[in-house]
């Protein structure tokens, strides 16, 4: 029986290439064509990053044998992604981005996160560990929590030499109550029309969530985000003052998507998985990959992302277990956050 093997997406630019295509995305009076080329170059960046990924993937997948409470997934860095972190830190090079390719492992307990973690770097691979950020120990002021490790790959498999160029590949550890947090905020973020994340929109909204981030690092015993008293009834308080006042409970309430019924033939199969939510009308379209199908896969990600440019839709590339994973790892493309409220309402009175 013949096996198909994967074609992986090789690097062909060079350094300077891929750099000027980042200021390029960056400065908003480049002409359409400049744009045109810078895609193209970003394109080819991004989707070379995936043999690389499905690397570090298949450790993490190792580490979560069978176990359905961990949660593994990886995706690559939406084209509006990349281009917002350009424009938002002037001084970032595109080759020296650590996330273009990403890996997310979700345990149940703030013990497995640093077990784990701890357990990889320990491990003989042969990728140059770059960086760890604790964002546990140390919270963003958005509320951010989670812990990420930045590898260099390195291989020495003969043919696979060509991805030694400074792919760096992210990968996120976190608690099943981090994840809740994080993936409502994208969700609302994405209702709203907001840049929640990147800590741009309503002061309130963005307070709010900063609230219900330090009430689930008590809980977990962890410090508290900076700017929140560590006080589970001082939180509580403002928390409902704040909902009282604009309803945010309410908000995430609405928040429903729809999925074509048909699209959940897919949800039993290994592969790669496009995600394409259209939050103005809140539907959600589901493209699926078998595993071989990496390179088919990476162009019709690409093809879509140039397509709907300008548009309120937002595209992801994911490779997971089965869809059922995908919607775990990423319920904020499924505007999934009934989780996220119902912890919250315990809280209130």
């Amino acid at each position: 029986m013949n096996i198909t093997q994967p074609r992986w997406k090789e690097p062909q630019y060079t350094r300077r290439e891929i750099n000027s295509a980042g200021s390029i995305m960056r400065d908003q009076n480049s002409t359409s064509e400049q744009r045109k080329v810078a895609i193209q170059i970003i394109d080819n960046w991004r989707s070379a990053h995936a043999y690389p990924l499905q690397v570090f993937y298949m450790n993490l997948r190792r580490i979560q044998g069978t176990r359905n409470d961990v949660i593994v997934a990886q995706r690559l860095k939406r084209l509006n992604s990349i281009t917002n972190k350009l424009i938002e830190q002037p001084e970032m090079e595109l080759w020296r981005m650590q996330d273009l390719g990403g890996c997310r492992i979700v345990f149940p307990t703030l013990q497995e996160v640093f077990y784990y973690s701890n357990h990889l770097k320990e491990s003989r691979i042969r990728h140059e560990f770059k960086r760890q950020y604790n964002y546990i120990e140390n919270p963003k002021g958005s509320g951010y929590r989670s812990l990420h490790l930045v590898y260099k790959f390195h291989s020495d498999t003969p043919g696979k030499e060509v991805f030694n160029q400074n792919m760096l590949i992210e990968l996120q550890f976190r608690t099943r109550l981090q994840h809740i947090w994080a993936t409502a905020l994208e969700t609302m973020g994405l209702f709203t029309h907001q840049a929640l994340k990147a800590g741009h929109g309503s002061e309130d909204v963005l307070r709010f969530f900063v609230l219900v981030s330090s009430l689930f690092a008590m809980r977990e015993q962890c410090v508290v985000v900076p700017g929140t008293l560590n006080d589970k009834n001082e939180l509580i308080s403002e928390i409902e003052e704040i909902n009282d006042r604009i309803h945010v409970i309410d908000m995430l309430q609405g928040i429903r998507v729809a999925i074509n019924a048909d699209e959940q033939i897919h949800m039993d199969k290994r592969g790669y998985y496009i995600l394409t939510l259209n939050y103005e009308d809140q539907t959600i379209r589901i493209s699926y990959f078998n595993p071989s199908e990496t390179e088919k896969a990476n162009d019709t990600y690409n093809f879509i992302e140039q397509k709907n440019e300008g548009k309120p839709i937002d595209s992801v590339l994911v490779r997971a277990s089965s869809l059922s994973a995908v919607r775990s790892a990423y319920p904020n493309y499924f505007l999934d956050i009934g989780e996220f409220v119902r912890l919250v309402k315990t809280y209130l009175r």
